[in-house]
């Protein structure tokens, strides 16, 4: 059998919730794995060897602690250095996983050379563990997904693949390590995937993903004005592509969104017709945006605010 390794970053967790989260793994219908945790909080004095042996039983697993604070991106870079198994699977603290959730997601991974990762939907369950949606998109309605040959095209504009959903190749996982501190490390780790080979998807919901209001990422998160904005959804990004170029480029894909990134920020510094002219030309690669951000420049602050308020409550 193939091993896996999952890897979980854990920081002052829910102890019900953690629980949960061990409980489903043990559960697997696949069984050749082991389980590498870090404790990303240096001050927690929590006996988590006895915890995770009670709920583990015979799967092998390590913990390790660090002497600071990594944050998700250095904790998950950690293990997949640490990692020594053909695939890796990601995981969170607090979620629930579906029996099958490996088993499917290697059989992906396997059914041809060059797919690199796999992924899959998710429901969504309350800190009561009560299912609310089915899907992630009865929640976040602008999540879609595009797995297969384009996905390196939309993953440059965002990221649609949630890191406890998916597993990859180590190598793959390996060869992209160090994560940029600019990004979590599901969105660098998939286009890496994406830029090697194909990402694939399950056919159904392998996970319930938790929300309760502490999650780390969030829609629009941190924007207040055009000048966070700015900062966090375009200069960000076009940082982003930047690396993404000088790691796999010359692509004729990256460049294009290498080329779009970088007139959005010319046309959001110094609004022209001549700038506007090149998001119009470069239009299909993200279309909403380039009307949105078009306008941007005009856009009263009050209504910017109101405008990011409605996309993190899903209404547009």
């Amino acid at each position: 059998m193939r091993k896996i390794t999952i890897v979980m970053a854990v920081y002052k967790p829910n102890i019900k919730w953690l629980i949960e989260e061990l409980d489903s793994i043990y559960d697997q219908t696949y069984r050749d794995f082991e389980v590498l945790a870090w404790n990303d909080c240096p001050q927690d004095t929590t006996n988590y060897t006895e915890l995770f042996k009670e709920h583990l039983k015979e799967i092998p697993f390590k913990i390790y602690k660090g002497k600071e604070n990594l944050g998700s991106n250095g904790a998950f870079q950690n293990l997949t250095e640490l990692s020594n198994t053909e695939y890796i699977a990601y995981c969170d603290q607090d979620d629930i996983w579906m029996p099958d959730k490996l088993q499917i997601l290697l059989d992906l991974l396997d059914a041809k050379d060059n797919n690199t990762l796999a992924f899959s939907d998710m429901m969504i369950i309350n800190g009561k563990s009560e299912i609310i949606a089915d899907q992630v998109a009865k929640v976040r309605p602008r999540q879609i997904f595009y797995p297969g040959k384009n996905a390196l095209l939309h993953l440059l504009t965002k990221n649609f693949v949630t890191g406890c959903t998916m597993m990859m190749k180590s190598d793959i996982a390996k060869a992209a390590i160090p994560f940029p501190s600019s990004v979590f490390h599901d969105w660098w780790l998939a286009i890496c995937a994406a830029c090697k080979g194909e990402i694939v998807m399950a056919d159904k919901p392998l996970m319930k993903y938790r929300i309760y209001g502490g999650n780390q990422s969030g829609v629009l998160k941190g924007i207040t004005n055009k000048s966070s904005y700015y900062e966090k959804r375009i200069l960000a990004q076009m940082k982003l592509v930047d690396h993404v170029w000088e790691a796999f480029g010359p692509n004729d894909t990256i460049k294009l969104a290498r080329d779009w990134n970088h007139a959005r920020a010319n046309y959001f510094e110094h609004p022209s017709i001549k700038y506007l002219k090149v998001l119009m030309k470069l239009r299909k690669y993200s279309k909403s945006t380039v009307l949105f951000e078009a306008v941007l420049p005009f856009i009263p602050t009050i209504v910017l605010k109101r405008i990011v308020e409605e996309v993190q409550k899903g209404n547009l």
